[in-house]
């Protein structure tokens, strides 16, 4: 097996002996158990509110698990000396950076699929799978900036309240856009201009994560073409430019 098969097969058994399945299947029971909850009290469309509800729980709880889970193996791997022991092989460090991508990235898709059974079970259409996909493709980019979070500030804490931000940012860069370049967001002076083009400049360069995973496709149609190529589009690049800022962090430090 080569040196990416084998860091990919110790992330997933690390993912294992951690009991991220578990979690996983016990998320999947809340989920269930609160729609259960939402069905007797809707009072018309219950399916549509269960998956409109239920389908936000498990996007917020997904990120939050896979970038706990990145920064938390990364850390206890550095803390254990492992990261030096695989860094000090004879291979080139993008193949550990890509193999850690790879790793974590399956993990990712492994969660995105977990947490879509209970809207299978809600809300069985067309639209669930394509949200699962979007989900998928949402948590890559999450766990490529936990990845780079945890190479640059090396210490969990910090890692996760910039993965956080970065998270939450780009879940509500598209919002904010909207304010500061609409009507009430929009003045004559020097201050509302700037502030208007730095939110523009932000929107640029952030992620669209707003789009992903869009709670409309669970109760309405499923997505267009355009989106889905634009959603994936995102994916692709963000973990490229991502993949090369964790290359150039890992190969400025001395190991």
């Amino acid at each position: 097996m080569n040196f990416t098969g084998r860091i990919t097969r110790m992330t997933l058994m690390e993912a294992w002996r951690s009991r991220l399945a578990w979690v996983v299947a016990a998320i999947a029971v809340g989920a269930l158990a609160a729609a259960q909850f939402l069905s007797q009290v809707s009072i018309i469309e219950a399916d549509q509110v269960q998956a409109a509800l239920v389908g936000a729980l498990l996007r917020a709880a997904a990120a939050f698990l896979v970038a706990t889970f990145v920064i938390a193996s990364m850390v206890r791997e550095s803390n254990d000396k492992v990261a030096e022991l695989l860094l000090s092989q004879a291979v080139p460090r993008w193949k550990y950076v890509f193999a850690k991508l790879s790793g974590y990235g399956l993990v990712a898709c492994l969660v995105a699929a977990g947490v879509a059974i209970p809207l299978a079970g809600i809300r069985l259409t067309s639209g669930v799978a394509f949200w699962a996909l979007s989900l998928a493709c949402e948590l890559l980019i999450v766990m490529s900036v936990s990845l780079f979070c945890v190479l640059s500030l090396t210490q969990m804490l910090p890692a996760f309240a910039a993965t956080a931000g970065f998270y939450l940012l780009a879940r509500s860069v598209d919002a904010m856009q909207a304010i500061a370049t609409g009507p009430l967001g929009t003045g004559s002076g020097w201050v509302d201009a700037t502030v208007a083009s730095l939110v523009r400049g932000i929107a640029l360069v952030m992620p669209g994560l707003d789009r992903f995973a869009q709670t409309r496709w669970l109760i309405d149609l499923p997505p267009s073409g355009t989106e889905l190529g634009l959603m994936a589009l995102q994916t692709v690049l963000y973990l490229g430019l991502i993949g090369a800022a964790s290359l150039f962090d890992l190969y400025r430090k001395n190991y």
